[in-house]
């Protein structure tokens, strides 16, 4: 539940309702019907929330055929499976004695032996009474997909009904009627172990994967699928994965599968959940698959979307007066405000506009407070930002700050996330000069998607009306007060006069031209007043935006 959920008791919108992610939904969908393989790169966040999982059963579960590979059993697990059957495998080993390398013998296991009695005495060395001899250790054979009943080939034949050696050839073997899609949570696949391989590659930090391949002469990929999950011992992480794209794109090239005939995998993974290279490997043509990432999936109807209900659930004012059309710009306000400086980060969106009461002068502090309590990036996870534009993936600079959140793609624009330059304090707002300056730009930039429209539509009306209370012929009064009259309009004076803008109007009424009533006169103030403002990236107030509000709202109820 989230903390809106809590607070509210009002549900959060599903995931999965957003035009955004079934954009994406559809794009993988898509790729799948196809014939060809998906990966799908998500953030470390939306693993940590579990959008990643439902991004991944939303996928899945679209397939009419397919196959959810099961996450590997974790070490508290596999210790309280049962042991091997008496005869079939080795005896138990007491942790302590194991780690003096000598083995323990219970009675009730050892075997036996239905010898004659003949009276001589047999000494097999089985004596409790003495200390038990020592028995070497048993032979360590190289793990594979043979031995391992953990790794990724043997849980997939699980599923198969085959042996982990021939999980692979079952999917393209002859007489399937349909292939199916083959789902797999990459990140399931490293949880619990540390990645690091000996000579084979290492796994440094939030996706950097470092591969050396000292003296062991095996590729990533190439080498076993084995080992706990997580860490691969003798193979650097998402080695399992890698293997199985190129074995399952062998096998499907030796078949000569046509792409409507094929099986298909579906990866859900972090950067972190696979090797450096395979991505762009994968893009380039290994396996026939098709590589989305999570960037620039979300955009502002998304986040509005999904802080609605909140804005929805306000204080009952069923019984008081109420001025529809002002609450209603306020609720515009409020809301662009807060898609303006979360971006696609929807927690934090539903966290501030939970709690935001939309006054300028407490958005500051609501908003640190948000951070304070909000998984967010560092300021150090985001390198510095040289260029606006946003490609349609991040580049290998910024790969790292995109897997922590840190800069995200949003409309077309690179953009770093809030919390790298916005102080998350409980109780203080902006610390310096370019927190505030940030701040008040994204504020403007919401006024301004709000107003214009109103500030225009006004005007437009207040010109038409004025036509009405003219003390000069209209073509001198354009002529005199017109910046640039348009030309196109020279022989039609009303026309031109209907162009005027709200500062031009505004001088044509203090000159005396124009006599407009006095109702008339305090809206086309207000609308020079706000479009200076807004022009010039600054932020109305509260006062000047309620008395705005007020006035458009009154102009409304007006005669035209």
């Amino acid at each position: 539940m989230t903390e809106a959920e809590a607070r509210t008791a009002v549900r959060a919108v599903n995931p999965g309702d957003l035009p955004g992610v079934r954009a994406q939904l559809r794009g993988v969908a898509a790729d799948l019907a196809a014939g060809l393989n998906c990966l799908w790169l998500v953030t470390d966040a939306m693993v940590e929330s579990g959008l990643a999982d439902e991004l991944y059963r939303g996928a899945l579960f679209g397939s009419p055929v397919r196959v959810d590979v099961p996450a590997p059993a974790s070490a508290r697990a596999r210790e309280a499976e049962p042991g091997p059957e008496p005869g079939w495998g080795p005896a138990p080993v007491a942790e302590e004695t194991a780690a003096e390398g000598e083995w323990w013998a219970d009675p009730d296991e050892l075997p036996y032996l239905d010898l004659p009695d003949d009276g001589f005495d047999l000494d097999l060395g089985w004596s409790l009474e003495a200390r038990p001899p020592r028995v070497p250790a048993p032979r360590n054979e190289q793990a594979g997909p043979r031995h391992d009943p953990h790794g990724l080939l043997a849980r997939l034949g699980k599923e198969l009904s085959v042996g982990a050696d021939e999980a692979v050839a079952a999917l393209v073997a002859p007489g399937r009627d349909r292939r199916p899609v083959v789902g797999i949570r990459a990140w399931a696949e490293n949880d619990g172990g540390t990645g690091a391989g000996t000579g084979a590659g290492t796994s440094t930090g939030a996706g950097t994967s470092t591969r050396t391949g000292a003296g062991t002469g095996v590729r990533a990929g190439d080498g076993p699928d084995s080992g706990p999950p997580g860490g691969t011992p003798g193979g650097p992480r998402g080695a399992g994965v890698e293997r199985l794209f190129r074995l399952l794109a062998a096998a499907v090239r030796a078949a000569g599968l046509p792409p409507g005939e094929r099986p298909r995998l579906l990866v859900v993974a972090r950067l972190r959940d696979l090797p450096d290279s395979l991505p762009d490997e994968l893009r380039k043509g290994v396996g026939d698959t098709a590589v989305h990432w999570w960037w620039g999936a979300l955009g502002r109807l998304d986040t509005a979307t999904a802080i609605a209900p909140i804005l929805d659930h306000g204080p009952d004012t069923s019984g008081r007066d109420r001025d529809p059309l002002r609450e209603r710009i306020h609720r515009a306000l409020r809301t662009e405000a807060v898609v303006e400086i979360c971006g696609p980060d929807l927690e934090l969106a539903r966290s501030l506009a939970l709690e935001w009461d939309g006054s300028q002068h407490t958005l500051g502090a609501a908003l640190g407070r948000c951070l304070a309590r909000t998984p967010v990036p560092a300021p150090a996870d985001c390198p510095p930002l040289r260029r606006l534009g946003a490609l349609l993936r991040p580049g290998a600079e910024l790969r790292q700050a995109w897997a922590a959140g840190a800069v995200v793609s949003w409309e077309g624009r690179l953009r770093a996330h809030v919390a790298v330059w916005h102080p998350a304090a409980p109780t203080a707002g902006p610390g310096d000069a370019d927190a505030r300056a940030r701040l008040t730009a994204l504020v403007s930039q919401a006024q301004q998607r709000v107003l214009a429209p109103w500030i225009e539509e006004a005007r437009q009306r207040l010109a038409a009306r004025a036509l009405g209370h003219l003390n000069r012929p209209v073509a001198a009064l354009v002529a005199d007060h017109a910046d640039r009259p348009p030309a196109h309009l020279g022989a039609a004076p009303e026309r031109a006069f209907l162009e005027l803008q709200v500062g031009e109007l505004l001088r044509a009424h203090v000159s005396g031209a124009l006599a407009l009533p006095p109702d008339d006169a305090r809206l086309l103030r207000l609308l020079v007043t706000a479009r200076n403002v807004l022009a010039h990236r600054s932020v109305l107030y509260d006062r000047t935006l309620d008395e705005l509000c007020a006035e458009l709202s009154r102009a409304d109820l007006r005669a035209p």
